[in-house]
């Protein structure tokens, strides 16, 4: 590992990140004499470039070897024997009972319960343990942020994760901030996370995967590309850079640089996304300009899923017609189809099913959706919000493209097109 010193929560943790070095320990004993051996593996090597002894009890041991290996160390979160010999038997309640600012057994407690299913449980500890102040800052904020995640409370998850990132740089706790920045659409804080992340572990392919979508969302096609040129050359991401820098180009109304980008992801690897990059080049062909070239592009996405004996075709083929605004064209195809959902299709495109239109509700269920995929709720937010005389507001969600097939409801992804594009009409974009 490149940058600073970072010590891995685990051993699993510490091959994911390539780390550099390995410290081994195990207790002995000397008599009535407790001792401490530490070798240190250098990773690359494969071998034992250090060692280091001490004896004490466990926690003056350890404590001693620590502070050799990294002076910067902090102490371990008890110095009572008998609450660290209670936690070690995971008896938790015990070793917050011998020492209530013990952070490490407390947060243990909470963990266990969390993984039980006892969400309230987990919840009702970490505030307990809040109620005592730990010894150790960080178990502290490691047990806020707990709660918070478990109470789903984004502000203090956000908070907890921004105290906790501000201490070291933390690839796994800046990927979870990163991740939370951009569900709330704070793009250019994630991107600030993902380089952070790429400064320590400039291979790790899924913080550069997100930090081209961090900077497309804020309409930076310019740095997103290259980043994605970096992201190809990953081991197995070609594909995938190709159809993220699409799917970049594409909300930023870019469409025949889309196309190009969705078309080469999926000659590079067709089965990669089982041609949904050929519908998305088709849809970013028709709004260039040209219907008559787009629904041959279709055509290609539906014979490369017959081969696959997608079942679908008819209902996806009418979909199509739908969304690029030949309606009864596509209740006729729809006619003929046989998935189950073509029933109620027909319904939704008669107008027979009322779609969410209260403002509050929309703005939360925009809010709780996914950037990427936010397109239905977006448009009819949007949409909401421009029919109650807020133009402004409606315009700043109206900026940016949604995706193909991006609405999660099946039977309503027709419906994202038509709807976006009358809005911007609607909007003067």
């Amino acid at each position: 590992m490149g940058g600073t010193t970072r010590a891995a929560a685990s051993i699993g943790e510490a091959y994911l990140e390539r780390a550099n070095r390995f410290v081994h320990g195990y207790f002995s004993k000397r008599g009535s004499t407790l001792e401490l051996t530490v070798e240190v593996e250098d990773a690359a090597k494969h071998k034992m470039v250090a060692t280091e002894q001490t004896d004490g009890t466990a926690l003056a041991a350890v404590s001693k070897l620590a502070k050799r290996l990294d002076p910067k160390a902090e102490p371990f979160s008890t110095d009572n024997e008998a609450a660290l010999e209670a936690w070690g038997k995971g008896d938790f309640e015990k070793a917050v009972a011998m020492d209530p600012a013990f952070g490490a057994a407390w947060l243990s407690w909470v963990e266990t319960k969390a993984r039980s299913g006892d969400t309230e449980g987990a919840i009702e500890v970490a505030g307990r343990a809040l109620d005592h102040p730990v010894k150790s800052e960080v178990d502290g904020l490691r047990i806020a942020l707990a709660r918070a995640t478990l109470r789903k409370d984004s502000q203090g998850e956000h908070d907890a994760l921004m105290k906790l990132t501000a201490r070291a740089v933390d690839p796994q706790l800046l990927a979870t901030l990163g991740a939370l920045e951009m569900r709330t659409r704070e793009f250019a804080l994630a991107e600030g996370d993902y380089k952070k992340i790429l400064s320590e572990d400039p291979e790790n392919a899924e913080a550069m995967n997100q930090l081209g979508y961090a900077c497309g969302l804020q309409g930076k096609t310019g740095e997103a590309e290259a980043v994605y040129a970096r992201y190809a050359k990953l081991p197995g991401q070609e594909a995938n850079s190709f159809d993220s820098l699409g799917e970049v180009y594409f909300m930023n109304g870019k469409f025949a640089e889309a196309e190009k980008a969705f078309l080469r992801a999926h000659e590079i690897d067709a089965a990669f996304l089982s041609g949904e990059d050929l519908r998305k080049a088709a849809y970013a062909h028709w709004l260039a300009g040209d219907l008559a070239g787009a629904d041959a592009e279709f055509q290609k996405f539906l014979e490369f899923r017959a081969k696959l004996h997608d079942g679908t075709i008819e209902w996806q083929h009418a979909g199509w017609e739908y969304a690029t605004g030949r309606t009864a064209q596509a209740l006729a195809r729809l006619a003929k189809s046989s998935p189950p959902q073509s029933i109620v299709q027909a319904h939704v495109w008669r107008g027979e099913i009322n779609l969410p239109s209260d403002l509050d509700q929309l703005k939360k269920a925009y809010e709780s959706s996914v950037p990427t995929a936010d397109g239905l709720y977006r448009t009819l937010y949007a949409e909401a919000l421009a029919a109650q005389g807020h133009r402004d507001e409606a315009r700043k969600l109206a900026v940016r493209w949604p995706l193909p097939e991006s609405a999660g409801e099946p039977v309503l992804q027709s419906l994202v097109f038509p709807k976006y594009v009358a809005l911007r009409r609607i909007l003067s974009l």
